[in-house]
């Protein structure tokens, strides 16, 4: 988490107010899968088609508007 946080402010260039916290927010996962063998077993052709820097890139380009205060 603390490695997309420090990515997350990279890409916004500069530091975002952030809490850590041990108590789950509603919504939030349980768990995830990032072990992708098994999937590539059933289909070998498949590639990732995004890095997480750039997912991450994505995300903030589509939403820096809302996120930026109207007097920066």
């Amino acid at each position: 988490m603390l490695e997309a946080i420090e990515a997350c402010e990279r890409i916004a260039g500069r530091e975002l107010e952030w809490e850590l916290s041990d108590q789950p927010r509603i919504g939030d996962h349980r768990w995830w899968i990032s072990d992708l063998d098994e999937f590539r077993a059933d289909y070998p052709d498949w590639r990732l088609g995004r890095g997480i820097d750039q997912m991450l890139r994505e995300i903030y380009e589509q939403n820096v508007d809302r996120w930026t205060p109207a007097s920066a």
